[in-house]
């Protein structure tokens, strides 16, 4: 008999895997009941709810800088303008952005800095709908984490919030901040190791917490990665996730931070990591996404330009996976 496990590589492409614990157990299931119908940990479907339709874009990285690499700093207005432009299109019901949405040139004045927020945030504001931030580490290379959070515009949440959760279409999402260092320090102004990414108690506390409030399918949204174990993850992310799997109720944690992008499957909760939008030149090498949330909880990714499109099943495996559109 041939090990499932062979065949992960045909399932995702490389950097975008699945637990091969649960590859093995979810396969089972859904050979048993159909992927639609294989069972899991995480909450029940609901009975009666509606469709729900949102949008993601990360790692705009914005600044009036040179191309450095493979980062095309200036092109990134022009991408994030045709992404919004893209969700408003898909009648999404709100847009959020997983962080890093501006960058700095070596050695410009905080003033030039805070000018690419604005002129970054302007354009997520074209949206028209609500709008919803997770701060990055570039966030806060030449700004305060207070500078950030008070420019942006998170719907229904006070300004100053930099993490949070909201409800909408009968889910609750939750927005969490790693911008902190070990000792659970804000990163301020640059003085930080963008490796030491953490979830300092009190959050991890107010996570717990806020877990116990209902029991709503819940999806999650960060910057860095909570899977993986490379210096783009979240230093304790083990303690974060077992407070997910905990609650029985988290869908899926959509992240950004890790510029090509990854997919994981740890204990029913999927894990998607979206690809940048700084990487590249031209329209062609964007990236940003539609999500889709069935009533029976499964979840579509529709991938644009060079983001990657899955189905995931509720609790199971990928059903599907294709290149952008």
């Amino acid at each position: 008999m041939t090990d499932v496990s062979e065949n992960i590589e045909t399932v995702a492409p490389p950097g975008w895997q699945i637990d091969r614990r649960d590859f093995l157990k979810l396969s089972a299931a859904a050979f048993l009941g159909g992927v639609t119908g294989a069972c899991s940990s995480t909450t029940s479907p609901a009975t009666v709810r509606s469709p729900l339709r949102f949008g993601l874009v990360t790692d705009s990285h914005y600044a009036d800088a040179n191309a450095r690499g493979t980062r095309f700093y200036r092109e990134s207005l022009a991408k994030v303008r045709e992404a919004v432009d893209r969700l408003r299109t898909e009648r999404v019901e709100f847009l959020a952005m997983l962080g890093d949405m501006k960058d700095m040139a070596d050695g410009e004045p905080e003033a030039k800095t805070f000018s690419h927020l604005v002129a970054i945030e302007q354009e997520i504001r074209r949206f028209g709908g609500p709008t919803y931030h997770v701060l990055g580490n570039h966030d806060m290379d030449n700004l305060s984490k207070a500078q950030v959070v008070a420019h942006v515009e998170n719907t229904g949440i006070p300004r100053g919030r930099s993490y949070y959760s909201f409800r909408r279409g009968g889910l609750r999402f939750i927005v969490l901040d790693a911008t902190y260092d070990h000792n659970g320090r804000d990163y301020d102004h640059g003085k930080f190791d963008w490796r030491d990414a953490n979830i300092p108690p009190p959050q991890l506390a107010w996570l717990q917490a806020e877990l116990t409030r209902g029991a709503e399918p819940t999806i999650v949204f960060v910057h860095q990665r909570l899977d993986g174990n490379g210096h783009a993850s979240i230093r304790n992310r083990e303690a974060v996730r077992q407070a997910l799997e905990a609650s029985g109720q988290v869908l899926a944690v959509f992240q950004g931070h890790d510029h090509p992008g990854g997919y994981t499957l740890i204990n029913g909760i999927h894990y998607y990591t979206l690809r940048a939008v700084i990487e590249g030149s031209g329209a062609a090498n964007n990236a940003y996404a539609v999500v889709d949330v069935g009533a029976d909880l499964g979840i579509t990714v529709t991938g644009y330009r060079r983001a990657v499109t899955m189905a995931l099943a509720h609790g199971g495996p990928v059903a599907a996976v294709a290149d952008g559109r």
